[in-house]
């Protein structure tokens, strides 16, 4: 029964059946918050569409999937002088002739590494597993440091990651490392990942107590210009009922970022405590916003057939209606539609193709800093195109994939992790006609020429 109590005196873990999770944010308007705000279904028939929700019954618990392998790891620590335990899952199917992202894990005060993997607290593997398992993440290694009796720093930095990362097949650099923690743990994740960012280019503070970090300000400089130019995910998720009173300064956080345009997820959980209901459904999140099934992570050549073109300025025209993706009205607002009309000039028609890597584009509209964005991120037939404040998550990312249709190309959309593409709604020719996200033909209606603009 031990297992089942958790940090400073917690009770049982609680479940709870109304959650509601908001997804990611962006820009400097409130407005853009409930613009994409989604309530979550809990069912075990509910397609989870957009990231961050709350996850569907049942997908903690594993399923018809192999299962990886969760191990305690002994290792000199040069810190502390003394031999320490970390535990370290690896994926199904692992193998040292691959390379794999890592998620470090930080768990909270009077607590103990296996809890980032226990069924009870975090339930990494079991979550991963079956995330694997569904085809939704990438394999993934994942390694929980001791975080008591030591400076977390130094044993993060000096000892646990030079130990992982020259014994596994670990992808040394910033866009393959995350960093999560719940409570204690959380409030580490903000201080180690938002102050070495070319160290984690992914961080999940969950439940993060709110006195082992710099101020927001502090960890944000310069209105999060660092954390706007490097981070790829930043989810903070906390329960409302969280009885150690941390909700309200993680809610403080959040605000923080979108007063100042810091992109980030939030995770609000109705009636979440301070506990694995929280901190499980955060870890879900995690591991498909950081590391998708989409990603392209070189595992031995089991890469997609993307192709890509030059970083530059290109009109683009969609093969069946002989017409150019433009924003709607030639206005530059978020939110802003995007439409299907005859050749023109105009600066609604420009956009600038961005190579971020692993196979994506971006495409920024000429009208300002909005670029192209499936609204809500949703991966749902219909679901509208539309320009948005360019942040460059998942919703605004796209890739090329060579069209039958000519020299042209089908625009699939990340946020589906490729399997939906652009498409001219309805096979529509007038000026006007809307594009809209649907599931991949390849036919002329989802073929598209780049053409260069000045």
């Amino acid at each position: 029964m031990l297992k089942r109590k958790l940090l400073f005196g917690l009770a049982a873990v609680i479940m709870f059946s109304q959650p509601v999770a908001i997804n990611n944010f962006a820009s400097n308007a409130s407005s853009a918050s409930s613009a994409i705000s989604v309530k979550a279904a809990t069912t075990s028939n509910s397609a989870v569409t957009t990231l961050p929700t709350m996850p569907p019954a049942g997908y903690d618990k594993h399923g018809p999937y192999p299962s990886g392998r969760v191990q305690d790891v002994y290792y000199y620590s040069q810190v502390t002088k003394s031999t320490r335990k970390m535990v370290v899952y690896t994926p199904p199917g692992y193998s040292t002739t691959k390379k794999y992202p890592v998620i470090y894990g930080i768990h909270g005060v009077n607590s103990w590494p296996s809890t980032i993997f226990d069924d009870w607290c975090c339930d990494g593997s079991n979550i991963a597993d079956n995330l694997i398992g569904q085809g939704k993440i990438q394999p993934v290694i994942m390694v929980s440091m001791d975080n008591n009796n030591v400076n977390s720093h130094d044993e993060l930095f000096n000892a646990v990651m030079p130990y992982a990362e020259s014994h596994y097949p670990i992808i040394a650099d910033a866009d393959h490392r995350g960093i999560y923690g719940y409570s204690m743990g959380g409030g580490v994740t903000f201080a180690e990942g938002l102050g070495h960012l070319d160290t984690f280019h992914h961080i999940c503070p969950s439940s993060a107590t709110p006195f082992n970090h710099p101020s927001d300000a502090n960890m944000f400089p310069n209105n999060g210009a660092e954390v706007k130019a490097k981070v790829k995910t930043l989810l903070l998720s906390c329960g409302t009922s969280d009885w150690d009173g941390f909700y309200p300064p993680n809610l403080a956080t959040h605000n923080y970022c979108l007063a100042h345009n810091i992109p980030h997820y939030w995770l609000s959980v109705q009636g979440g405590g301070h506990d694995g209901s929280v901190w499980r459904p955060a870890m879900w999140n995690f591991l498909q916003l950081a590391f998708p099934a989409n990603g392209n992570t070189n595992q031995g050549g089991n890469q997609q057939n993307n192709t890509t073109l030059s970083n530059g300025w290109y009109r683009i025209k969609n093969v069946h209606a002989n017409k150019y993706l433009q924003v709607a009205g030639n206005v530059g607002n978020a939110t802003q539609n995007v439409e299907l009309d005859a050749s023109s000039s105009a600066a609604g028609q420009k956009w600038y193709l961005n190579n971020i890597g692993n196979g994506c584009i971006t495409l920024k509209s000429a009208l300002g800093n909005f670029m192209l964005d499936v609204y809500g991120g949703a991966n749902t037939d219909g679901t509208n195109v539309q320009i948005f404040n360019a942040y460059g998550h998942t919703p605004q990312q796209f890739s090329l994939k060579p069209s039958e249709n000519g020299n042209s190309y089908v625009i699939t959309t990340m946020c589906s992790n490729g399997t939906k593409a652009l498409d001219d709604a309805n096979y529509a020719t007038a000026d006007g006609s809307n594009v809209c996200e649907w599931s991949c033909t390849a036919g002329a209606n989802q073929s598209w020429t780049f053409e260069p603009a000045n």
